[in-house]
């Protein structure tokens, strides 16, 4: 089968054959439908992940988990599923069963008994370091891993199931309530996913935050209130401006770590800071947090992945505008290299 592979250069991919997985016991063999580039997969394609345990950029890899599939094959002691049947990301994980965690009722913190700590390390996200990610023609999967995807869910809304993901478990973790004034940093694909669930969720005015004038005009497009340029404009001065005290709440959703300083400085006393993106190690000045008395909240996946689908589902958020580019798997690169540039958002890869 094709699939696209690390080459351990910095932001380069190739296309090659490499082996068709073959089914096993208990588990699924799936032809890829589509799969979407993640900014995770960026950040390690650039090795910017590479100070975490890990997260080092290694040749022979095959990136890619936010997918769309097919059942073509099925394994052995395998109940549940038929060939023709389509799946994308479960966000399930085995848990140990035997780690502090797991004995203190919150498996959803499980990292496995041997790293009790909790610390996540990005060899445990499906496709980094192994052969087993879905920009590639199949995948195998155990049936946990998967949800199943309703018939009237477009592949490409399905493959968007796990980032949105993200953005409910950082609105959620925010407890919004109806009037909540709210910043969102970042008009890629999860800063623009918490727009769509926040504004569900009732804040208002939300106010969106990028660089890049195209990614702001589709925030307005699907729903923003607000947008501002930051290479152009006075940002805190015009949120502070509009909401009086500062906003209720702001999510982080890039890797810039002066942003978190500049969030401090905007969001109100009492105000609530979700941290969505990987900020990279950076300089903080913590004295601030303790007199505006402030929530600083990191946040990864903190929702079932079915509310995410559900939403899509019954139509309460619609992701298609965030598609930008739909390619082919030999196209890949280009991919890649038009979401580094900010030329995309969404690039969705059909193998």
């Amino acid at each position: 089968m094709k699939a696209a592979v690390t080459t351990g250069e910095r932001r380069k991919l190739v296309v090659e054959e490499v082996p068709t997985p073959e089914v096993s016991r208990g588990k699924l063999l799936l032809k890829v439908n589509c799969c979407s580039v993640c900014g995770t997969d960026l950040e390690y394609l650039d090795n910017s992940l590479a100070y975490r345990p890990g997260g080092e950029l290694k040749a022979g890899a095959i990136v890619g988990h936010e997918y769309c599939a097919e059942v073509v094959e099925i394994g052995e002691d395998v109940e549940g599923w038929a060939v023709g049947e389509r799946g994308t990301v479960s966000g399930v994980r085995p848990t140990c069963g035997q780690c502090y965690f797991c004995q203190r009722r919150m498996p959803e913190l499980c990292h496995g008994k041997d790293n009790e700590r909790g610390i996540y390390t990005q060899a445990t996200a499906t496709g980094y370091g192994g052969r087993n990610g879905a920009l590639a023609e199949y995948i195998l999967r155990t049936p946990s891993a998967l949800l199943k995807i309703p018939e009237h869910v477009s592949n490409h809304q399905a493959a968007l199931v796990e980032p949105l993901n993200v953005s409910v478990g950082a609105v959620n973790l925010a407890k919004i309530e109806p009037g909540d004034s709210a910043v969102i940093i970042g008009a890629g694909k999860i800063g623009l996913g918490a727009l769509l669930v926040a504004k569900a969720a009732g804040a208002s005015p939300i106010f969106v935050v990028d660089i890049h004038q195209n990614r702001l005009d589709l925030a307005i497009q699907m729903g923003a209130d607000v947008v501002l340029n930051a290479r152009k404009d006075d940002v805190t001065a015009e949120v502070v401006r509009v909401t009086r005290a500062g906003p209720d709440v702001i999510f982080i959703c890039v890797r810039d770590g002066e942003v978190l300083n500049e969030s401090v400085d905007m969001v109100r006393r009492g105000g609530h800071i979700i941290v969505v993106g990987q900020i990279v190690p950076t300089e903080v000045n913590p004295g601030m947090w303790i007199p505006k008395k402030l929530t600083i909240s990191g946040m990864f996946r903190q929702t079932p992945m079915i509310s995410s689908l559900n939403l899509i589902a019954n139509g309460l958020v619609d992701l298609k505008p965030m598609i930008t580019e739909v390619v082919p798997l030999d196209e890949v690169q280009r991919a890649c290299d038009d979401m580094w540039s900010g030329k995309n958002i969404v690039s969705m890869v059909t193998p």
